[in-house]
């Protein structure tokens, strides 16, 4: 018989190195229905300013949803089915909209600055921007059968950059953005109340201008600090402060081991699983920029890891000022990746382990360049509900001329995942500042950490928004595993064994 199967299997292996190999992602902008709702809104719209690009929970249903931005013009919208499929919603343009418009809509116009549930009723609001100057909050009405957004004007603050923390820790979360002026080198620390109000203004120094921070522990000492970065056409610039529990933040930039006028800080993660958190960083005043990864020794000290890129001759990093990124797992295999983009660039770094990372673009099949600009971003999620993260990122327009949309379906090989959704206390439902750990089950070795910080960039968000928080983990071949939260300000912390992969599993607060 032996004969026999090494004959065959000779035979075989010509015909498959003949067929072509499967792409890990599968760009499915026609298939998704995608390239239909672009086409639709640019014949409703004509002179639509495609700016913005997010996966949010929209109607409430438990699938997430598209939005396409506008600046200044009417936005987009397309329900997702729960399986990848998207259908175009009418946005009803003879309903007056705009920052001085106070009539309901289908869905937020302008570009999404932050999708987060302000009243916390269970569905996502929208803050949004109309354009250069105008900032609109949307309350969320929308009932299964009828997409409805409403005005209640308590919070139309303009920004660029924004984020949600419990920063004077009431238990109550608060709303930080930038000032608002180009020039400002401050940011607005907007005090929450109850009922999904908030009180005026303060402004904290941070040393960068068009900027707000990443709230993150970056010393383990249970305050949020801040990481700053300077965005708009200025020089590059960051800032690293350090939070003294009172409110009061230190600029401890060089001493933490980062040069303050050396480039970006583009986002942040647990790169090499040791239990604190590390920087993503673009580096350089002029092109060709490079990406450089910065290890936390635990206290707050930082150092570059040498040959943390393999590949890295391929990225081509056109700015520093635009963009973000994200630490997640694409493809499941338990060690986080990498999503980058920024003007004109987008990239994805597959994790290789001990916060090394490989340029993974041709290898998955997606494209290196994009035809975002300052605002366009890109987004990720799982809209086919797989189980694996996929790929929204701007692309080319109907005509060739214009931008549009592309969707990337993520094909790679299965393995086990799981999510993991949050429910925090009153005044604070979305969790935010709370770390999430998932540990091989009977032991410690960590599989997955994330501190949850929500944040966004122009039109660059931290995370996929779905009604409830959650993050995304992927398993490898292990089937079942421990999580474990610490919930902030409280740290109050709640351990699960025996979690079955492939599966949702929702952790509340006590």
């Amino acid at each position: 018989m032996r004969p026999v199967a090494f004959v065959c299997a000779f035979v075989a292996t010509p015909l498959l190195a003949a067929s072509a190999p499967p792409t890990p992602f599968t760009n499915a902008t026609e298939e998704s229905g995608v390239a239909a709702v672009v086409r639709a809104h640019y014949a409703t719209v004509p002179k639509w300013w495609l700016s913005g690009i997010d996966l949010t929970d929209l109607d409430g249903d438990g699938d997430l949803d598209l939005h396409l931005g506008g600046h200044g013009s009417p936005a987009a919208a397309a329900s997702n089915d729960g399986k990848g499929h998207f259908t175009y919603v009418d946005p009803k343009l003879a309903v007056p909209r705009g920052v001085r418009a106070g009539d309901d809509l289908p869905y937020p116009g302008g570009e999404i600055r932050l999708a987060h549930d302000f009243d916390e009723d269970g569905k996502l609001d929208i803050l949004a921007s109309w354009h250069d100057a105008g900032g609109v909050l949307y309350r969320n009405a929308c009932q299964p059968d009828a997409w409805n957004f409403t005005r209640p004007r308590t919070l139309d603050h303009f920004n660029r950059a924004c984020a949600i923390a419990d920063l004077d820790r009431d238990g109550i979360a608060d709303y930080l953005a930038d000032e608002g002026g180009r020039d400002s080198r401050k940011v607005l620390l907007f005090r929450g109340k109850s009922g999904g109000s908030f009180g005026p203004g303060t402004p904290i120094e941070v040393g960068a201008e068009e900027t707000c921070p990443i709230p993150v522990d970056l010393d383990g000492d249970g305050d949020l600090d801040f990481l700053i970065s300077r965005r708009g056409y200025n020089p590059p610039g960051r800032r690293i402060l350090r939070n003294d529990g009172n409110l009061r933040f230190a600029d401890i930039t060089a001493d933490a081991g980062l040069n303050p006028e050396g480039g970006s800080i583009h986002g942040v993660g647990d790169l090499d699983l040791d239990g604190d958190f590390d920087l993503i960083c673009i580096e350089g005043a002029k092109p060709p920029l490079r990406l450089a990864l910065y290890l936390n020794d635990g206290q707050g000290r930082f150092a570059a890891k040498p040959d943390a890129i393999a590949g890295g001759d391929k990225l081509r990093l056109a700015h520093t000022n635009w963009g973000g990124a994200v630490a997640t797992d694409l493809d499941n295999d338990g060690t986080p990746d990498l999503l980058i983009n920024g003007r004109h660039f987008f990239y994805a770094l597959r994790g290789l382990g001990g916060g090394r990372f490989e340029v993974a673009n041709e290898a998955w099949g997606l494209p290196a360049g994009a035809w975002s600009a300052v605002d366009e971003g890109l987004c990720f999620g799982d809209m086919d509900g797989d189980g694996d993260l996929d790929i929204v990122a701007c692309g080319r327009g109907p005509e060739g001329r214009e931008k549009g949309v592309e969707v990337f379906r993520n094909d790679l090989p299965r393995q086990h995942w799981l999510r993991v959704r949050l429910l925090g206390a009153k005044g604070n439902r979305c969790a935010a500042g709370a770390k999430i750990e998932v540990f091989e089950a009977g032991t410690r070795k960590r599989w997955g950490h994330e501190q949850v910080a929500i944040w966004g960039r122009q039109s660059f968000h931290s995370y996929y928004a779905a009604s409830a928080t959650e993050r995304h983990f992927g398993l490898g071949t292990r089937e079942a595993v421990e999580v474990a939260v610490e919930f902030y300000p409280s740290r109050r912390r709640v351990e699960q064994s025996r979690v079955k992969a492939d599966s949702v599993v929702e952790i509340r607060e006590p």
